[in-house]
């Protein structure tokens, strides 16, 4: 059938929300003679006594890096530098949270939907002090209203047409952000008039999402009465996010992440709390979070603590293991898992390279105790050195080694090319780029790739991000009072819910999925668990059946968790690489990505598009079987770094890097390390 439009196509935009950590101007200081440094030696007792043959005293002890965090003056740094038995010595980076506000408009709404013969109104008010401009609508109603026949905005028509079932999605052409027919004055109202064939006006039968071009998100929820059969929570909205990733049929399996240890190194958590009991217990209503540590303390909880005053910690541990039950699906991707915290930001987002360190040290320490199995980093920064000089990426590369699956975010930097950030561009581990399901999650046809979501190649030409996952307009748990709530509130739905976008979130889906496969098979190592996630994700394929998307945006494609559970290839992941040549630094690697003379970037032997940093799929696509796999291409298959020696087969890396074996990091701050950007997104 054919469906008149006026300002709308059949694609749903959202602006939603990330987190963001930008680099400080200065790093704590004792005095103004001072910097925070990071001192690397053989081992962490040496580094301490080096520290101490300058006068200086040891502010971290960051074993897993065999370094010390120290208060140095310009002198000190230079005396150390002298000594032989100093390997390297790094700057400390200083980090803070900085939310990029999305609008200032505000908007309400009428608390109850009035209805006409076969029309149903829903007034909306501008109260704040600009004009807003409808960009989105999504819309469920009962399966008897039959046929979405007309929305009016006002006094325009915006469709007129027929929409089978019980759901639309729809949203205005950007070059529409200003027309005067889709805006609402400050201080005015409009009514919105959806026509249907029939009518049923019980008031819990609609939910709505309406956005607007200004940032604004206002939606109209399910009432209490709307309670189904076993919700836990009346109030609960279903986040859709297990389903997405095929992770509620493995629920119904019994597998739910039971006994495995995942540690979330982020803002911290929100406990003590009624409502934060998801987080707190599990679907079982057994205590399951194990242990809080702070970072920039360096000391443990004794008990609870409501530790995350940011938001962002607590929002990422409910899309990985929310123990919350709505319609038949956990809001989790591991609800019986547990967890254990790890704080490296303070509350308004702030931290140091060297608290992130210790944080992860502390994890190494404790993985045993804890049986900490996975790893969560919902957060990246931008390289300034090779992937093996990063002190961060030592680190993580340790505990990949010491058997703990480190799952990372992609960034939120894309779409160009080369934009993967750290410690995601760790060619070891695991790191998740975004998606988005255009607010219809029971239709994959018109999902896309998040254009926030950073792309590869790596600077040292490896294919990242490794798999996708939902990141767009994620439901998860979020204080009123949390500071990302409370600056940005039209995303806060008023009781413990809050919307967010960013690889942050695909990242946490991606390391519940993980947690299930290590409930199914404990023995599993971190290649083994890299293996099965990308041999079994779903590739975005045309209509021909040829990749959407490059390889080096999407990665293998979409985590399918029901298929990584079954999947039976095991030895695929991380080929030709050396763990424990990269970490003595005897030799380190490069990747297959290469850049035609058009400036194009390719990986040989994989079919699929090049990618420019502009393509973009017009006819959609479907999640297909996966196609990186073919004729038994490795794409992450490594070369050796020979004598400083950077590819010759005309990459754009010929004329050398601009790090200068890394010494960036003694002289300078180095560029934001992102958890926290809010995105627009398609």
């Amino acid at each position: 059938m054919r469906n008149r439009f006026v300002a709308f196509s059949c694609l749903g935009i959202l602006l939603v929300a990330a987190l963001s950590i930008v680099a400080t101007t200065t790093t704590t200081q004792v005095d103004e003679n001072t910097r925070s440094y990071i001192v690397q030696a053989g081992d962490v007792e040496r580094a301490r006594t080096l520290v101490a043959t300058v006068g200086a005293e040891v502010t971290h002890e960051l074993g897993i890096v065999n370094s010390v965090g120290a208060m140095l003056s310009v002198k000190q740094v230079e005396s150390l530098r002298a000594i032989p038995d100093v390997r390297r010595i790094y700057e400390d980076r200083g980090v803070s949270v900085d939310s990029v506000s999305s609008g200032s408009c505000v908007l309400s709404a009428s608390a109850e939907l009035d209805f006409d013969d076969e029309e149903v109104y829903w007034t909306i008010s501008n109260t704040g002090s600009g004009d807003v401009h409808l960009s989105s609508i999504m819309m469920l109603w009962p399966a008897s209203n039959d046929e979405l026949e007309q929305i009016d905005f006002g006094e325009t028509t915006i469709f007129y047409g027929e929409i089978e079932g019980v759901s639309a999605s729809l949203s205005a052409h950007p070059a529409y952000a200003t027309d005067s027919r889709l805006r609402i004055p400050a201080g005015t109202e409009k009514t919105l008039m959806f026509g249907f064939d029939d009518i049923d006006d019980e008031q819990g039968s609609y939910e709505m999402n309406i956005g607007f071009f200004e940032g604004c998100l206002i939606d109209f929820p399910r009432p209490p009465s709307m309670q189904w059969s076993g919700d836990s929570d009346v109030e609960a909205k279903r986040t859709y996010v297990s389903s997405l990733v095929g992770a509620d049929a493995l629920h119904w399996e019994g597998l739910t992440g039971q006994g495995v240890g995942i540690a979330v190194l982020d803002t911290g958590i929100w406990a003590q709390s009624g409502r934060s009991n998801y987080l707190e217990f599990d679907g079982n209503g057994q205590d399951r979070l194990v242990a809080q540590y702070d970072a920039m303390k360096d000391k443990e909880s004794a008990g609870k603590t409501n530790s995350d005053k940011n938001g962002h910690g607590t929002h990422v541990a409910s899309v990985l293991l929310s123990s919350r039950y709505k319609d038949s699906e956990f809001n989790g991707v591991a609800p019986n898992a547990n967890l254990v915290v790890v704080q490296a930001f303070d509350d308004d987002g702030r931290g140091s390279y060297a608290d992130v360190i210790r944080g992860l040290d502390w994890v190494m320490t404790n993985k045993d105790r804890h049986n900490i199995r996975v790893l969560n980093l919902s957060f990246s920064t931008t390289p300034s050195s090779y992937y093996w000089d990063d002190p961060m990426n030592q680190a993580v590369m340790a505990l990949w080694r010491e058997g703990i699956v480190v799952v990372a975010s992609a960034g939120n930097t894309g779409p160009f090319p080369m934009s993967i950030g750290a410690p995601g561009n760790v060619p070891y581990i695991i790191t998740v780029g975004a998606l988005s399901d255009n607010v219809t999650p029971d239709d994959w046809s018109d999902d896309t790739l998040a254009s926030f979501s950073s792309t590869g190649p790596t600077f040292e030409a490896f294919v990242k991000p490794d798999v996708v996952a939902p990141g767009g307009h994620v439901r998860g748990m979020m204080d009123q009072q949390h500071k990302v709530a409370g600056q940005h509130p039209q995303f806060h739905d008023g009781d413990s819910y809050y919307t967010m976008s960013g690889t942050s979130q695909s990242t946490a889906v991606v390391s519940g999925v993980v947690a299930l496969l290590l409930e199914a098979e404990p023995w599993l190592t971190p290649d083994h668990v890299k293996c099965k996630l990308v041999s079994t994700a779903r590739t975005a394929t045309d209509a021909n059946g040829n990749p959407a998307y490059s390889v080096l945006q999407q990665g293998a494609g979409m985590v399918d968790a029901e298929a990584a559970v079954a999947g039976e290839h095991y030895s695929c992941a991380n080929l030709g690489l050396d763990i424990d040549a990269d970490i003595s630094g005897t030799a380190h690697f490069q990747g297959p990505a290469k850049q035609d003379t058009a400036g194009d970037f390719y990986v040989p032997g994989i079919n699929g598009p090049v990618w420019d940093g502009d393509y973009r799929p017009d006819d959609g696509f479907v999640w297909g079987d996966g196609l990186i796999w073919n004729d038994g291409l490795i794409w992450n298959d490594g070369l050796i770094w020979n004598d400083g020696l950077i590819w010759n087969d005309g990459l754009i890396w010929n004329d050398g890097l601009i790090w200068n074996d890394g010494l960036i990091w003694n002289d300078s701050y180095g560029p934001p390390v992102s958890i926290n950007d809010w995105v627009r997104q398609e």
